[in-house]
């Protein structure tokens, strides 16, 4: 895969509540951008996303898994997080390595409990997020009803996109910015219809509202009636979402393709780079808390937020959030006070592994056998022995026994749980019980 820098990353979580079609959008994400040359599906577990046995099998997310997109010269990290609260884990893991989160909500049953969970997760983050209203061409949507539902949820939500049609008659969407319908797969430009021209223009207006509150320098030349340009509004609406203000809304349907590219546009126009979404605090050796910018400059900080057991060994997921990690390179754990030495990086396309070189600051990737380390360890250098705070999870309320039922069951289930009480260790130590979400989350990796 190509080398990106910074400012070419975007790491945004898809999340939602279960079966709002974040898999089915990944799927459609990677086919339109030629990674694959036909679409998988869910319910027949063909999707790159879902690749573990126990997912094919109940046809849902699990685990977090990440497709890097590459959309006009930039790279987007896509984790696609499962929808069942009983993998909250997960969830909570790709927001502490996101820049911005796109919640979906499905079209029918409109806003759920899960959908206001991971809202509030990600505001409590200070996520900047995208609403999309998603499976636009189902049976039974009907508009008004789901608007009703769209705006019980709390903040600033600005319609960038207006849907035409609903349900079979879906076709596309109009650009409330650009002031222009996009029609069918191939997103083909055309006039607003008729009778969604006043609509456009109204929701432009608050579009424009909103923009100007993200900038002081804006709002005076609104206030003064001076015409903004596109360029402007999208840097206004970019900080207004930087700053929570502001959610814009936007419409698709993946199976057919309707929505997938414009939303892709503005996945790269709006959602920050990494150095865009803030600097990065870590812990020092002495206790000290330090603050650097999401820079190659920086003291290296490669953050592991993931750990996977498959029949390779341990995979780690980690996130970079300062300096450069390079391939066949030593780095220092602080966590384990001990060094270690990374082999082959790999950028990880669902279960597939890229290799890469060097994975710049803000980029995602993944390193097989790191000897001791485990999730929520930082990989830094001797001389700046950084520690990146752990992901904070929420309580358990179920305890869950494991036993076997057979003799020859024991030898596997005891080789599991050696895999495993490492990771639950550290999950104990950092996080009270809580690391048991994380070993449980695991569990399916191995069987």
């Amino acid at each position: 895969m190509k080398e990106y820098t910074t400012e070419n990353l975007r790491n945004i979580a898809l999340a939602s509540h279960s079966g709002a079609g974040k898999t089915t959008l990944a799927e459609r994400l990677l086919f339109d951008t030629k990674v694959l040359t036909r679409m998988g599906n869910v319910q027949s577990g063909t999707t790159a996303m879902d690749f573990e046995e126990e997912e094919i099998e109940r046809t849902a997310s699990i685990n977090t898994a990440i497709a890097p997109v590459e959309w006009k010269g930039t790279k987007l990290n896509l984790l696609d997080t499962p929808g069942y609260i009983d993998f909250v884990g997960e969830v909570l893991a790709a927001l502490k390595v996101a820049d911005a989160a796109v919640i979906l909500v499905e079209a029918v049953a409109g806003v759920e409990v899960g959908t206001e969970l991971v809202w509030q997760y990600a505001e409590e983050r200070g996520l900047p997020r995208f609403l999309l209203v998603n499976k636009m061409d189902r049976e039974n949507v009907n508009v008004r009803r789901l608007m009703d539902s769209v705006n019980t949820l709390p903040g600033n939500l600005i319609r960038l996109q207006l849907p035409i049609g609903q349900g079979p008659e879906f076709k596309g969407i109009v650009d409330v910015l650009k002031q222009r319908a996009y029609l069918g797969p191939e997103g083909k430009e055309a006039e607003i219809p008729a009778d969604l021209a006043d609509e456009a223009e109204e929701a432009r207006m608050a579009l424009v509202e909103a923009a100007a509150e993200g900038s002081d320098e804006l709002m005076m030349k609104y206030f003064d009636d001076e015409e903004l340009t596109d360029e402007e509004i999208l840097g206004g609406l970019k900080a207004a979402m930087s700053a929570g203000s502001a959610v814009p809304v936007l419409f698709a349907a993946p199976q057919p393709g309707i929505g997938v590219a414009q939303l892709m546009d503005y996945l790269v126009k709006l959602a920050p780079n990494p150095a865009e979404a803030g600097n990065f605090t870590a812990t020092t050796a002495t206790g000290e808390e330090v603050e650097y910018p999401v820079s190659d400059d920086s003291p290296l900080a490669a953050f592991v937020f993931k750990t996977r057991e498959d029949p390779y060994g341990k995979m780690s997921y980690l996130r970079v959030f300062g300096g450069v990690l390079a391939s066949d390179s030593r780095v220092y754990n602080a966590a384990l006070n001990e060094e270690v030495r990374v082999g082959g990086l790999q950028v990880m396309r669902g279960k597939d592994q890229l290799p890469v070189s060097k994975l710049h600051a803000g980029d995602i990737g993944a390193v097989v056998k790191l000897g001791e380390t485990q999730t929520n360890h930082t990989l830094s250098t001797h001389e700046h022995r950084l520690q990146i705070a752990p992901i904070v999870q929420p309580e358990p309320i179920v305890s869950v026994a494991v036993y076997p039922v057979t003799q020859s069951d024991t030898a596997k289930l005891s080789t599991a749980l050696h895999r495993l009480v490492g990771k639950i260790k550290f999950g104990l130590l950092v996080n009270g019980k809580a690391g048991i979400h994380d070993a449980a989350a695991s569990m399916t990796a191995v069987g």
